[in-house]
């Protein structure tokens, strides 16, 4: 690793290599297009729910959501919420609802899981009145998943004290805690920038009867890593490492960690003490480091070291190529990217998803559609499976040439694959009907998007609204604007905004102009009305 030793340049953006003190390959080589949900890896595997649980819990969550669009605060003192809250007319209707059929934890489970799965306008006190129902019924199942789910949402929206109110729950009841609950309040502590506050919690965790064994200590170092806290968790593993026998997860962690927060010599420090002590570095170890190298521009160093690891006998993976490819495929490069994916070919590396989008990217920026599709034909011959990031360069390709017919047979290509879209997709497909004046297709695809359960975000709604305001239909811009402020709390853009204002004075709605912009007061995304 001599060669790391020449630059302490700084470094942007690296990958995280562990989840949960378990080495994660997908983590080290992240897809060209950044994923748009919540950056929520929570720890829980979603329960396999039956139909009929599945509607329940769906019929839940609508009831929570229609409460939260009419009374987005419903307590006048919602810092800090009290732990016992509940809505009387909301138990009313949930105690209506479960007549008819039990509520089992997997139920309640998804439904909070459901009200944390938003960006923005989470109901987290309704979320919280539907827990305490359902947790206090008779006969109801406690076992863990939904209090950890409910402890993750609490982490979500930084109530932490309603986080350890539940853990304080869990142990009056009698119901099992696990690493995996001090996991996830651990990971939501670090995310809200409260390093220590994460670590007093691993300190915790007797007094809840969990042991702090090895996988404990390198979930907190290694979420700690993840979030560029590598001083914080070098310190804690100093202070530490006597009492836990160190691994390859562990060092490699750090290593990862301070890559992450742009000390390369400080990685090399922690890579040396890692060989020194025995244990030698994996493909993860050697993959991270060549990531950082990659990505702060020391595109030849990271090539010493890729020869060091074949030297060393430690055959690289698709991730370590991604990770040489990356830089490339960022910079427009598609000679280099297929150099690099030749050279994997040779050795006998097969290529993943990453791979494949890597390259159909590089097509894409060349506005080379053909072959961006012989890659999509071949990786699906190769029996890997596109995702949502394998079709979005093709399409806005796609729509660049202006070609609606093509967006039609890619789309419908998409979905003989099995391929579900993202909200990039739709939005992507969405301006491009609308653009050709096809607004049953803009339609249609906002109804999929709703049946699919995929998110809109602010570029949907201004689609829509734009559409329908070109087209003179105010009622119709008027109610994807109030949907947009009210059911998914998302702010419009000024330019959006003022245009549905425009459209209303325009067609003399003046009493839904003031209602709009009364809205947009209350929910605090303008500070004073327009003027008429």
């Amino acid at each position: 690793m001599a060669a790391l030793t020449k630059s302490n340049l700084p470094l942007r953006r690296f990958l995280s290599p562990l989840s949960q003190g378990i080495l994660n390959p997908s983590s080290l080589s992240s897809a060209p297009e950044p994923h748009l949900q919540d950056d929520d890896d929570t720890s829980q595997t979603a329960p396999n729910l039956a139909t009929d649980e599945t509607l329940i819990a769906d019929t839940f969550h609508s009831l929570i959501k229609d409460h939260h669009r009419n009374n987005p605060n419903p307590n006048p003192n919602p810092t800090p919420p009290n732990p016992t809250y509940t809505i009387p007319s909301l138990s009313s209707d949930f105690s209506q609802l479960s007549a008819a059929a039990s509520i089992s934890s997997a139920v309640v489970r998804r439904v909070i899981e459901k009200c944390g799965g938003v960006r923005h306008g989470i109901p987290v006190l309704q979320a919280l009145a539907f827990f305490n129902w359902a947790t206090s019924r008779d006969g109801f199942e406690h076992n863990p998943e939904p209090y950890n789910e409910m402890v993750d949402l609490a982490g979500k929206v930084r109530q932490f004290d309603l986080a350890w109110h539940v853990i304080d729950l869990m142990k009056a009841r009698s119901v099992e805690i696990t690493v995996e609950t001090f996991s996830i309040l651990v990971r939501r502590y670090v995310r809200a920038g409260l390093a220590a506050e994460a670590v007093h919690a691993f300190n915790r965790m007797e007094e809840y009867g969990v042991n702090p064994d090895r996988i404990a200590f390198s979930v907190v170092i290694g979420i700690l890593c993840k979030k560029r806290r590598a001083s914080e968790a070098q310190a804690f593993f100093d202070s530490l490492k006597h009492k836990f026998e160190a691994d390859v997860i562990l060092y490699t962690s750090l290593v990862n960690g301070w890559c992450r927060a742009g000390n390369i010599s400080e990685a090399e420090r922690v890579f040396r003490e890692m060989k020194a002590a025995g244990i030698e570095p994996n493909v993860y170890s050697y993959s991270i480091v060549i990531d950082a190298l990659c990505r702060c521009g020391q595109i030849t160093r990271a090539h010493d070291v890729f020869a060091e690891m074949i030297d060393a006998g430690c055959n690289p993976n698709s991730i370590t190529f991604n990770n040489l490819m990356r830089v490339h495929v960022k910079a427009g490069r598609t000679e280099k990217v297929l150099q690099v994916y030749n050279q994997m070919k040779r050795l006998g590396c097969n290529a993943d998803l990453i791979t494949y989008n890597f390259l159909i990217e590089c097509h894409c920026k060349d506005e080379n559609v053909e072959e961006a599709v012989k890659v999509l034909n071949l990786m699906v011959k190769k029996g890997c499976s596109p995702n949502a990031s394998t079709f979005n360069p093709i399409f806005r390709c796609i729509v660049k040439l202006k070609d609606v017919n093509g967006a039609h047979r890619m789309y419908a290509k998409m979905k003989d694959l099995d391929c579900k879209a993202n909200t990039v997709t739709y939005n992507v497909l969405m301006q491009m009907f609308a653009e050709s004046k096809s607004t049953d297709m803009v339609l249609k695809l906002k109804k999929e998007m709703d049946e699919y359960e995929v998110e809109p975000n602010v570029n949907t709604y201004k689609v829509l609204i734009s559409m329908y305001c070109a087209m003179g239909h105010w009622n119709n811009a008027y109610r994807f604007c109030r949907e947009m402020i009210e059911e998914k709390c998302l702010k419009p853009s000024m330019p959006v905004y003022e245009m549905v204002l425009k459209q209303l004075r325009n067609a003399g709605q003046l009493k839904k102009h003031e209602e709009l912009v009364e809205k947009m007061v209350d929910r605090g995304f303008a500070t004073r009305p327009l003027a008429v």
